[in-house]
């Protein structure tokens, strides 16, 4: 719901997490088919991908230090999402955190993706009803949960079902481009490996494709909040953990990964028990950090509704 964060490097660099972990004959022959130049020119071209930019800011995703879902011991913070490594002391760029990263997307795209990009939608955050009312006036507003309210409908009834357990994309570890065929002057590190680096691309919780902040705040927390669901429609959350067959090639019957979690036979069973009109009978299954991560935010009530 706020943003799937691998869209970013994708219309940057035309990279993501897929790349970076392929191994050296893979990578010649993608470049030798797309360079990454063609594909972030082709991704940039498809909308789709643009709509799902990280929602929030640094407020959700964290500043140039810290992030909401930092654990302790963390050898490196989620909250700088474009990182720079130093090399003989030096870097040639400093450190980015989401809100900056999507500045410097704009600095270095053509103003036709740009233009797009700013007509289209809304990456920001409304602290007050007053804001939320006038955001019903504005399309642009309209993809961005942290931006609008629920519809005025007491009974309406929200089931957030959603995986977790399986490491999703979290930031980014970039370095200066040495191809001199490329006009791309950035590319993910796909050397550093350690820690939670995996090829240049930092790890966190989620589904394998989305972060669990961008799951599950909104069901945890932001719906809670008066001025987005002024309602009071009841929010129910259901977490599916991660348990694949190990030799199923769609991870079974309990995978929780992205997508394939549509073959995943508990959601079924819940779904066809909303349609039936039994939502009652499901329970509330919070198994992750989310509420900890949730409070963490500093997007807060207003104080006529506390």
């Amino acid at each position: 719901m706020l943003g799937a964060l691998k869209g970013l490097p994708a219309v940057l660099s035309g990279e993501m997490k897929d790349t970076a972990q392929l191994n050296a004959f893979a990578v010649y022959g993608l470049e030798s088919f797309l360079s990454r130049e063609e594909r972030a020119e082709i991704f940039r071209a498809m909308p789709g991908i643009s709509s799902m930019l990280p929602i929030g800011g640094d407020t959700i995703w964290g500043n140039s230090t810290w992030a909401p879902d930092d654990l302790p011991g963390q050898n490196v913070s989620y909250g700088p999402f474009l990182n720079f490594k130093y090399q003989n002391g030096t870097s040639f760029a400093r450190n980015y955190t989401v809100t900056e990263s999507l500045e410097y997307l704009f600095n270095v795209t053509e103003p036709w993706f740009v233009n797009q990009i700013k007509r289209s939608y809304s990456n920001g955050i409304a602290h007050t009803t007053a804001e939320v009312d006038a955001n019903e006036k504005d399309p642009r507003k309209w993809i961005n949960p942290l931006e609008t309210r629920l519809p005025l409908a007491p009974n309406l009834k929200i089931y957030c079902f959603y995986g977790i357990g399986k490491p999703a994309e979290r930031s980014y570890f970039y370095r200066k481009s040495d191809s001199p065929l490329s006009n791309l002057n950035i590319t993910i590190d796909t050397a550093l490996t350690q820690g939670n680096i995996n090829h240049g691309v930092v790890l966190g919780e989620g589904d394998g494709t989305v972060n669990l902040l961008s799951l599950g705040y909104m069901c945890n927390k932001g719906w809670n909040l008066h001025r987005y669901n002024p309602a009071g429609v009841k929010v129910k959350v259901y977490e599916m953990p991660h348990e694949p067959d190990r030799f199923s090639p769609r991870g079974g019957p309990n995978t929780g990964d992205h997508v394939d979690i549509l073959g995943r036979q508990s959601l079924n069973d819940l779904i066809l028990r909303v349609a039936a009109g039994r939502g009652d009978e499901i329970g509330e299954n919070v198994v992750s950090d989310i509420v900890k991560y949730s409070e963490r935010v500093e997007v807060r009530e207003e104080e006529e509704w506390l």
